[in-house]
């Protein structure tokens, strides 16, 4: 209804990266619930934590502008690699940007605008996936540590 591919395959890839990325967000919070014995302080922390992956995913401001001194920020942001895929999977399945500009017809490719307005890399999708799968693997650890942690503690 909205214009996304069609293909069983871009459909799957689509699932994939967002049941990738709510397995990442739950996991994460599950890891600032054990960290932290008051609640509303693993709220906060996740509310910010949330905040700062939206300033540094590429979705408001491109990636490039981004200062150098934080530009390193983006990789350690979950939500960037989620969102790079997304993007990906859909102007990979041939998405066309058709418009006129004064009389004349303008079709150019969606991986030109991709690349100018958010700064994502067009064949980055599996290198995402595995990130994705990299930081739920790697919080998951975090938190089977420091759950054996404080079930030592309780003994």
């Amino acid at each position: 209804m909205v214009g996304l591919a069609a293909t069983a395959a871009n459909f799957f890839k689509f699932v994939l990266i967002l049941v990738l990325f709510a397995l990442v967000s739950t996991v994460w919070n599950l890891l600032l619930a054990t960290v932290f014995d008051d609640v509303g302080s693993a709220i906060l922390v996740s509310a910010v934590v949330v905040l700062f992956e939206m300033a540094f995913a590429g979705f408001f401001v491109h990636l490039g502008s981004i200062p150098p001194v934080l530009r390193w920020l983006q990789w350690v942001a979950p939500l960037k690699y989620a969102l790079e895929a997304l993007a990906v999977n859909e102007v990979n399945a041939g998405l066309m940007i058709e418009d006129s500009l004064a009389g004349a017809k303008v079709s150019i490719s969606a991986t030109i605008i991709m690349d100018t307005l958010f700064g994502f890399s067009s064949d980055a999708y599996y290198r995402d996936v595995l990130v994705l799968v990299g930081f739920f693997l790697g919080f998951a650890l975090f938190l089977t540590i420091l759950v054996l942690l404080r079930l030592r503690e309780l003994r």
